[in-house]
């Protein structure tokens, strides 16, 4: 056994010694875990009673989780709490000793991506198509990237909008500390300390800057919440379309869009309506692309985001794997008390930091911020903040620094309480633990929640604790109210029987009132209306396109944005999709299967996320695994599992479950990326065939250079390629044939350079019989290569119009 030194440990543990090094006295409840996770991470070892310890109450140390050896020194011991399915195994131990979780699948970056994005490797081959496809993407697209959290879902966006530059992107994000973050990371990348997130807590002359930037051409990115890009970055969004600046338009966190619904975000629906616009200013070709990015997505958020954000071509790249990190441990409690003691039980034990998720930050029936944050300060730890409904952007991003320790010693924090909003795309990798006090009202918000610890790849705790009184509060949050077909086909009639026709489309009166209501111009008979259109819309029974509130101020505070969607959103253009919609059983039958669908997903989502709670009859990653499978055109794309523990897997002694080899993206659709209108011309049917005499090394290069700079992407060959373009800020990535073929890939205008004694025949056949299905491809081979698809014919005879390369370089 061997016995440490208080300042040894510190040395271990940073978070430690930034909190000895501050002015105030260090409290027990706060020092003691942190002390006790080096421990368990050395293996159970002991601290020397020192006289930096000295004053800690025996019963302080006992309660935190250690056992006195002869007043000498304190030793950890194993937690293993009755309430929980320990089955031998510490809740904290394996995140204690941050156990490397996540399996290694970095890939070598392409050139393009490792200059704007300032990586070497790529994280995943998820990643690196991703990046690809939304770098290839041409006007109108619309490209949505299903990533696990910690993937660099950010690059992404990220690389395009820098590799654009001057051309213009729009980000929305659900956040505000979102959107600082996200600022924080692009001045880090681009070493440019502009201004980039507008939000509510900005000058007024800031706010008034980014806006007329964005109008003008000179602000390359904003980032924006959905409530501002529709209201007062609406116009100089527009006017950037109508000039052909606008490049990309991009959602982070997708996932909402659906999951938040048609009455708490409607921006999120109302930016699908000003994207349109947007696209409809757009010169032709200059149209912008619209990428969509989450950590999860299943077939009812799948089908909304395309429903919302159609594009001239879609394409969904899917590499969904279940998070390794988060051992899963839930306990139901039988009275609120019992949670308390618990919880705190929990903090004693567990490594920091933590983040503590509640339900509604006023509920008395559930946990709140306030009740949780009271009960850790009366056990003695003042490290902790409240991120709740109302808390300002800045208060969040202390919060964020604070517990990333990125600021002062006396800011630091061990523990954030907060609601589901907090920590959206959050960049602090080290979460060693997420403590859930209640009931989440879907599995997407559990698993999402769960996802913000373990960002770093090593081992974390998921751990639930909730009240039969939880899943009532969580029950009534699922069951969103939704009208019934009865009263939506009065309210349809009255709206329609208000409207008239502009501009090709029915604009409705959201005040529009039936016979029953008293106060038409209150916020129940506009949301009761607000709901029966979108429900229609849901059912594909008419399209809806908001207007922008009208006099939106610039110097608006984000709460405001949001009163402002509540209170001016009198009117609605809409677009009729059923000429029978006049006909009552017809309209009601439509609406009701479409309300049955919303209810349907929203009460299968509750009852997901219960089920996980209740216990299972298989491991939780499986059961998430078959939860996200997306059923799609080109069949279904699958989840893959990872399990990093679970009360099924630690039942039957089962080590945590970790891929050896990578996860390769899955896709379904496809996108528009076309070579120059000479190289079109030449490769009849998208197949062009050149063909050399002996070694001609200067003319290969200038044949590359050529058919790059004519909008050839992928480079494809046995053996790396040694001759790179010289073409200037052109993306093209190049790929080896095993590679190519071990993986799904983006299909994009591609020169193969065939030599058959470096693969084998069935390689080179597999591979263009896959490529034949892209855009265009180019084999560059010798004039007396045989064919690879059998016969005595040449390649040159059997991969369309054959050029010798002297020739076709004359013609490019």
């Amino acid at each position: 056994m061997t016995t440490y030194s208080l300042r040894e440990i510190a040395q271990a543990w940073p978070r430690l010694a930034r909190r000895l090094k501050s002015s105030e006295q260090p409290r027990p409840a706060e020092i003691l875990p942190m002390i006790r996770s080096v421990l368990v991470a050395r293996g159970y070892q002991s601290v020397a009673d020192s006289s930096e310890l000295a004053a800690i109450p025996a019963v302080e140390w006992r309660a935190h989780g250690f056992v006195g050896e002869e007043g000498l020194s304190w030793r950890a011991v194993p937690w293993l709490p009755s309430w929980l399915d320990a089955q031998g195994s510490a809740p904290d131990e394996e995140a204690a000793r941050c156990s490397p979780r996540r399996p290694n699948w970095r890939l070598t970056a392409d050139r393009f991506y490792a200059s704007a994005a300032k990586r070497s490797d790529y994280l995943s081959p998820g990643q690196k198509a991703s990046v690809r496809a939304v770098s290839a993407a041409r006007g109108g697209d619309a490209v949505i990237c299903v990533l696990p959290t910690g993937s660099g879902k950010t690059d992404v966006i990220l690389t395009r909008a820098i590799g654009n530059r001057p051309r213009q992107t729009c980000l929305i994000v659900p956040t505000t500390a979102l959107a600082l973050d996200l600022e924080r990371r692009v001045r880090e990348l681009t070493g440019e300390q502009l201004l980039f997130a507008y939000h509510g807590e900005l000058t007024t002359s800031e706010k008034t800057e980014l806006a007329l930037r964005v109008r003008e051409g000179t602000q390359w990115l904003i980032i924006s919440s959905p409530e501002a890009a529709c209201t007062v970055l609406a116009r100089p969004l527009e006017v950037s379309a109508t000039e052909g600046r606008l490049d990309l338009l991009a959602i982070d966190e997708a996932h909402i869009v659906a999951e938040w619904g048609d009455a708490f975000r409607p921006a999120f629906q109302t930016f699908a309506g000003l994207r349109r616009r947007l696209l409809d200013l757009a010169p032709v070709g200059r149209k912008p692309v619209t990428v969509m990015l989450t950590a999860t997505l299943d077939d009812y958020g799948h089908e909304a985001l395309r429903r919302l954000f159609p594009g001239q071509r879609e394409l969904l790249i899917s590499a969904q794997v279940t998070r390794p990190e988060p051992a899963w441990w839930m306990s139901h409690c039988a009275t609120e008390e019992e949670k308390r003691e618990r919880f705190l039980e929990a903090c004693r034990h567990m490594p920091r930091p933590l983040i503590v998720y509640t339900s509604l930050h006023t509920s008395e029936d559930s946990t709140n911020v306030s009740t949780a944050l009271s009960w850790l300060r009366a056990a003695g730890l003042k490290a902790i903040a409240g991120v709740a409904g109302g808390v300002s952007a800045q208060a969040r991003q202390d919060a964020t620094r604070g517990l990333r320790l990125a600021g002062d010693l006396a800011k630091d924090l061990d523990i954030i309480v907060a609601t589901s909003a907090f920590g959206l795309g959050m960049d602090v990798p080290d979460v060693r633990g997420v403590i859930h006090l209640c009931v989440p009202e879907s599995v997407d918000r559990l698993y999402q929640e769960v996802g913000r610890s373990g960002r770093d790849g090593r081992a974390s705790v998921s751990m639930v604790l909730w009240t039969d009184s939880d899943a009532k509060v969580a029950q009534g949050m699922a069951e969103a109210r939704l009208i019934g077909d009865e009263k939506a086909w009065k309210r349809w009639r009255s709206m329609k029987s208000r409207g008239a026709i502009e501009d090709g489309m029915l604009k409705v009166d959201l005040t529009a009132p039936t016979e029953d209501v008293t106060y038409p111009w209150s916020d129940a008979n506009r949301y009761w209306n607000i709901q029966t259109l979108s429900a229609m819309d849901r059912a594909r029974m008419i399209s809806m396109e908001w207007p922008t509130p009208p006099d939106v101020p610039v110097d608006v505070t984000d709460e405001a944005l949001q009163e402002i969607f509540a209170t001016h959103r009198n009117t609605m253009s809409i677009r009729v999709q059923h000429s029978d919609l006049a006909d009552e059983a017809t309209f009601r039958q439509r609406f009701r299967d479409a309300q049955s669908q919303s209810r349907a997903a929203a009460t299968a989502s509750l009852e997901s996320a219960t089920k996980i709670l209740d216990g299972l009859d298989t491991c939780v990653n499986r059961y998430l695994a078959d939860h996200y499978r997306l059923s799609t055109v080109s069949g279904v794309l699958p989840t893959i599992r990872q399990c990093g523990g679970c009360p099924f897997c630690r039942a039957r002694r089962l080590p945590p479950a970790l891929l050896k080899h990578p996860v390769y993206p899955l896709f379904n659709g496809g996108l528009a990326a076309t070579a120059g209108p000479r190289l079109r011309h030449l490769a009849t049917e998208g197949r062009l065939c050149v063909w050399t005499e002996g070694f001609e090394p200067h003319a290969v290069q200038e044949l590359v250079n050529r058919l790059v700079s004519q909008g050839v992407m992928a480079l494809v060959a046995a053996e790396p390629w040694s001759l790179h373009p010289r073409a200037a800020r052109s993306i093209w990535w190049e790929d080896t044939v095993t590679n190519w073929l071990a993986s799904k890939n983006v299909l994009v205008p591609t020169l193969v350079r065939v030599d058959a004694g470096q693969s084998s025949a069935s390689e080179w056949a597999l591979l263009l019989t896959q490529l034949s299905r892209g855009p265009l491809t180019v084999v560059l081979c010798a004039r007396d290569e045989l064919s690879p698809f059998g016969g005595p014919a040449l390649l040159r005879e059997s991969w369309g119009p054959a050029y010798h390369i002297d020739h076709i370089l004359r013609r490019l």
